[in-house]
């Protein structure tokens, strides 16, 4: 498996990030080859800055999940990016949330909203939050990168 081949969503995914993943997952699919692991029809990314913290800040944990459909194409079922709130105790929550398999989407400020309904704006936030994300890959800002079944 060298490409995988998405299904298209309402959300503008770029090349670019369908690319990563796919990469990220083969390169993931070999090594468990290698230790006679089985696939599976739903992976999860995790992209960690393991220096991320409440007091230093940092590049904040996304985690993405993709599913394969009966066809062979592949859902990207959610895009989560995390950060910490509160002041005495933070604790890390989800700061924003692209839930692509229930057209909708989240963010702290707003709460849940349709994509139907905030099209626009969904695609609009999404463009700047990948456009960010993909900055930070290719800087490296993710020392911690996993696949997961």
């Amino acid at each position: 498996m060298s490409v995988i081949s998405f299904t298209p969503t309402l959300l503008p995914i770029s090349n670019k990030l369908k690319t990563l993943l796919s990469q990220t997952l083969c390169d993931y699919l070999t090594q468990a080859l290698q230790l006679n692991q089985q696939s599976a029809e739903r992976y999860t990314f995790n992209f960690r800055d393991t220096s991320y913290n409440a007091e230093n800040g940092g590049f904040r944990p996304i985690e993405i999940a993709i599913s394969q459909q009966s066809s062979g194409e592949w859902n990207i079922e959610y895009i989560t990016e995390f950060a910490y709130f509160g002041s005495y105790y933070p604790e890390l929550e989800r700061s924003m949330d692209f839930d692509i398999s229930n057209d909708c989407w989240f963010t702290s400020h707003s709460g849940w909203l349709s994509f139907k309904d905030h099209q626009l704006d969904a695609k609009e936030l999404y463009q700047l939050w990948e456009s960010n994300f993909l900055a930070y890959v290719d800087m490296e800002a993710y020392d911690k990168i996993e696949v997961n079944n």
